[in-house]
């Protein structure tokens, strides 16, 4: 099928860590289809830019209520490519928005895929975003829409046309190195975090729970593997706490950057607040390593006893106790083993085929 992706959340070049799911995304669905992109690049006021990224060809285009006849120029775009698609793919919600009124004019068949949680819980965004949570019934227009966890179907189902979401999870894929977990070196429990640091994630949690496990006798450290407007204030926590020391913050970095200082930890480690999948948490537990995560619904389908502590309370006594019973409990677990609990559905391949039937029963044409 011939697939147009039209997103709000798309890497570039200057940002590989803004929606990195999406790119897996598009390149899985590329694996059986012909794919392009559009990148909408809210507020944003760059020239038009087309270029291959990832192996996927993306137009960048950008709008800004500063340049109304931008929408314009994007609409006009929009409105060419649909003419050579089968199936329209947005993917976030803001996406859907921008789409909108150009498929008023074109009913091409449309999927659209969700990612924020934004959605679940209008007043934990902004006051502003409660006024305006009514927008969430744009998501009866798609013909299908798609959530990647079943704890997100079922939060938005109430939205959907006739009620109904269907799962088609992140793509997750666990490496063909072999994976060799040892103990901690010298004593040295190593903990890693992935993310961006945000309230949501809750880095100054995880500063105040490194600090009691140093307290508590455990020679611990944490490579937070991330950035974000709160990295000045961990910075300082972690001062205030004495474990300056045992606290580095890389920033962002490549994909292959985040999967060599996996392989460098013993436990991943994030008290976030929520998700609607937690992707880095998934790639954790395929790179082998055991998690230890706030006990959320969307991460319970792919992260069990067999893996990983779900922490129930939100204390860094609490996360505390949950990295030492992970210790525990995973000391004498190879990683190939914690690695093989990730579901296969989670595959590109799998995940592909989950996405043609979405198109097919959204009216695009079948194979």
């Amino acid at each position: 099928m011939r697939v147009l992706v039209l997103t709000t959340w798309f890497p570039d070049t200057g940002n590989q860590a803004t929606a990195p799911f999406n790119l897996k995304h598009v390149q899985a669905i590329a694996d059986d289809h012909d794919v392009r992109v559009v990148h909408v690049r809210l507020g944003g006021t760059g020239a038009v830019v087309s270029e291959n990224y990832g192996g996927v060809p993306v137009t960048r285009i950008s709008i800004s209520p500063l340049r109304p006849l931008g929408y314009l120029a994007l609409a006009r775009h929009v409105w060419a490519a649909l003419k050579e698609a089968d199936v329209l793919h947005t993917m976030a919600f803001t996406s859907a928005v921008v789409a909108a009124p150009i498929h008023a004019f074109r009913r091409t068949p449309w999927v659209h895929t969700e990612h924020w949680s934004g959605m679940a819980d209008p007043a934990s965004v902004s006051k502003l975003w409660v006024a305006l949570s009514w927008l969430r019934y744009i998501l009866k227009l798609p013909n299908v829409v798609t959530a990647v966890s079943t704890a997100q179907a079922k939060q938005l189902s109430r939205f959907a046309r006739g009620g109904r979401v269907d799962v088609v999870p992140n793509v997750i894929s666990v490496s063909k190195e072999k994976i060799n977990r040892t103990a901690p070196a010298n004593g040295v429990t190593r903990l890693i975090s992935v993310g961006g640091l945000v309230l949501g994630k809750r880095p100054l949690l995880a500063v105040q729970t490194l600090a009691l496990l140093r307290n508590q006798g455990i020679d611990a450290s944490l490579t937070w593997v991330g950035d974000g407007p709160l990295r000045a204030n961990m910075v300082a926590a972690a001062a205030a706490a004495g474990v300056t020391d045992h606290l580095s913050v890389t920033g962002w970095v490549e994909p292959q950057r985040v999967q060599q200082e996996l392989r460098k930890a013993d436990v991943f480690f994030l008290p976030t607040s929520h998700e609607t999948f937690c992707v880095a948490a998934a790639e954790a537990v395929a790179a082998g390593l055991p998690a230890v995560v706030t006990d959320l619904p969307a991460v319970r389908d792919f992260l069990t006893a067999e893996n990983s502590v779900l922490v129930g309370n939100d204390s860094a006594q609490d996360f505390g106790a949950g990295v030492e019973l992970a210790l525990r409990r995973f000391a004498n677990v190879s990683g190939e083993t914690i690695a093989a609990t990730i579901p296969s559905a989670f595959a590109p391949v799998l995940v592909v085929e989950e996405f043609t039937r979405v198109y097919a029963r959204a009216g695009a044409l079948s194979l």
